[in-house]
């Protein structure tokens, strides 16, 4: 086991090390956010003002830094593979391909798509790249997976979040009178 990992290459150990990461990363924020979002539910339950709205913005920035990160390192690693050799992309005719930096900005952006909608994409066939994953290519097929996963289910986690933060910081303005309540008509005499 040992002797099979000093073999390998540094791209390979790269995309192992940085698969693993997404994988424990999206396992963290399934668990780690609903601490952190029960913790910003308390700060608009019992005392909603300024700062509340910034602790939950910053951490929703922090999340998507994260996320610009992960995207940022999968491109420079899919660029390592390539230049190691590895046949990772095709183009529309099943022929192998290479990808330079924005082409494989632009798949790795496809994927993020493709894991935020959950095979809507996939389904109706849409793309936003020539370049496609070469399928023969098994390791490069499940690494492609985790990163997508990680995106799907970080992007789906963040948007409810999101969602149900909005709804509570807006039921603790319009509790506190911060936002107009309906408007009654004028009682008749």
């Amino acid at each position: 086991m040992i002797l099979a990992l000093t073999s390998l290459s540094v791209p390979v150990l790269f995309a192992i090390g940085l698969a693993i990461a997404m994988a424990v990363i999206a396992v963290l924020t399934w668990f780690y956010h609903d601490r952190k979002h029960e913790e910003l539910e308390q700060w608009v339950q019992y005392g909603f003002s300024r700062e509340t709205l910034r602790q939950a913005l910053i951490y929703y920035r922090s999340m998507g830094i994260s996320m610009l990160v992960f995207l940022v390192l999968f491109v420079v690693s899919c660029l390592m593979l390539q230049s190691d050799g590895a046949l990772l992309f095709w183009d529309a005719q099943r022929q192998p391909i290479a990808g330079g930096p924005i082409g494989t900005t632009v798949f790795a952006f496809d994927l993020v798509l493709r894991g935020g909608f959950f095979d809507v994409m996939e389904h109706f066939d849409l793309s936003i790249t020539q370049l496609q994953m070469n399928r023969q290519n098994r390791w490069f097929v499940w690494y492609c997976f985790v990163f997508r996963m990680y995106y799907g289910l970080t992007l789906i986690r963040i948007a409810f979040s999101f969602a149900y933060m909005w709804a509570k910081i807006h039921a603790a303005k319009k509790a506190t009178g911060t936002l107009p309540g309906p408007t009654l008509p004028p009682p008749n005499r």
